[in-house]
């Protein structure tokens, strides 16, 4: 199995590290629901605090700790990794409590709007401009927010802020000098700091299953490991692949989620929630159609510069 991945072009690996990734992520929402008795703050302590020994492991593993050092001795970057520490800490949380509770529909839609509100925040913080599937494909994800608004009488507030909250984390993250894998480190030390004080005090009032019984143990623990995982795989795949084929794929974990839903949890899925989602379905191909146009036209680019140059 080993030689056959080593026999794989660099993009190829990429994409088999980028499937693992999403994988990883969408076996999550099976694993965690797995935990449902478990409260979801204690779930989000142990994924944070058993993440920090993996991480610190491929940041020495990687030649990453003079890097990782940098960052934590600066008192202005710790400072920013505070702010998208607390980010990661409510999405985290929000998204389990999302399966421990029977809507995990939620936040499938949640994480199938956020690379569509990424593109928007681009335009409003970063001076990016739309072209015109983007366009398209944003204002549909509106009309869909609107059609299950109305149809359900509820505003889809749980999948928006899921889709907020790592959209401005993706923007805060977006403006560090920072690697993925030293940053990541930073933010599950910085997390676990009021997140093991939530352990304690589950514990001190008899609410904690970490160390009950072994199984729970396990398990919590494990949640550290599919986390890093993820993190690990989806970083190295980064460099491989070229970034609309990294567009496509992130759809791959969401699709999981709500196949998981459904199919293995057992939620009910109306009917405008179902047209609601269609239409972000649709909104999502015409996004990663146009990412892919777009790169073949820049890669068509260069090659006719160049030769204009000589």
């Amino acid at each position: 199995m080993i030689s056959r991945v080593q026999g794989l072009s660099s993009e190829h690996k990429g994409i088999l590290y980028a499937v693992i990734a999403h994988l990883f992520w969408g076996a999550m929402a099976f694993y965690i629901g797995l935990l449902r008795y478990v409260n979801p703050l204690e779930i989000a302590a142990n994924r944070s605090i058993w993440s920090i020994p993996i991480g610190l492991f491929v940041v020495w593993r990687f030649g990453l700790l003079n890097a990782f050092w940098k960052v934590i001795t600066n008192p202005k970057l710790m400072g920013i990794f505070c702010i998208t520490s607390f980010l990661v800490m409510f999405n985290w949380t929000l998204y389990i409590w999302c399966i421990t509770s029977g809507r995990t529909l939620d936040a499938s839609l949640g994480y199938f709007i956020n690379p569509l509100l990424n593109v928007a925040a681009g335009y409003i913080f970063l001076g990016e401009r739309f072209t015109k599937p983007q366009m398209i494909a944003i204002a549909m994800a509106a009309v869909a927010v609107i059609v299950v608004t109305i149809g359900t009488g509820v505003f889809p507030v749980i999948g928006l802020s899921l889709a907020g909250t790592f959209c401005a984390y993706g923007l805060v993250r977006k403006k560090l000098p920072v690697g993925a894998l030293e940053g990541f480190t930073v933010e599950v030390i910085l997390t676990s700091i009021p997140l093991f004080f939530v352990e304690l005090y589950l514990a001190q009032h008899g609410e904690a299953h970490f160390g009950t019984t072994w199984i729970s143990t396990i398990m919590l623990i494990g949640c550290g490991g599919f986390t890093a995982g993820a993190l690990l795989f989806y970083s190295v795949s980064l460099k491989l692949i070229r970034y609309a084929t990294v567009g496509i794929l992130q759809y791959l974990s969401p699709s999981i989620v709500f196949l998981t839903a459904i199919f293995v949890f057992g939620e009910h899925l109306d009917k405008w929630k179902l047209i609601g989602f269609s239409i972000i379905w649709v909104a999502c191909a015409i996004y990663s159609v146009s990412a892919i146009l777009d790169e073949r036209n820049k890669g068509a680019a260069i090659p006719a510069a160049a030769k204009a140059a000589a």
